[in-house]
């Protein structure tokens, strides 16, 4: 009689255990469909964004040279004008 009821509670067990299993994997089912239409999606706004970052990429670097010499003319006409403020800075008797 005892190894009904335990048996009878493995079983009672077993059912409320499938009861909370399967609305749970319906829910990871429902998750991984989500997570790889996500997935899918990253990956077709990667692709369509590439070509526009080679090509930003290589406006940079046809830029960079122009803007160093830039920089170059920028320093050397800030070192004439320091040397202007200089002069202008001197007492006029020791000139």
């Amino acid at each position: 009689m005892l190894w009904w009821i335990s048996g009878g509670v493995v079983l009672l067990s077993l059912v409320v255990l499938i009861a909370v299993v399967m609305p749970t994997a319906a829910r990871v089912r429902q998750f991984d469909n989500t997570a790889l239409s996500l997935q899918r999606r990253l990956l077709d706004g990667q692709q369509r964004l590439l070509p526009h970052l080679i090509r930003l990429q290589q406006t940079a670097e046809a830029m960079q040279p122009r803007l160093e010499a830039m920089q170059e003319q920028a320093l050397i006409i800030q070192a004439r004008r320091g040397e202007l403020e200089d002069a202008d800075q001197r007492p006029a008797g020791n000139s």
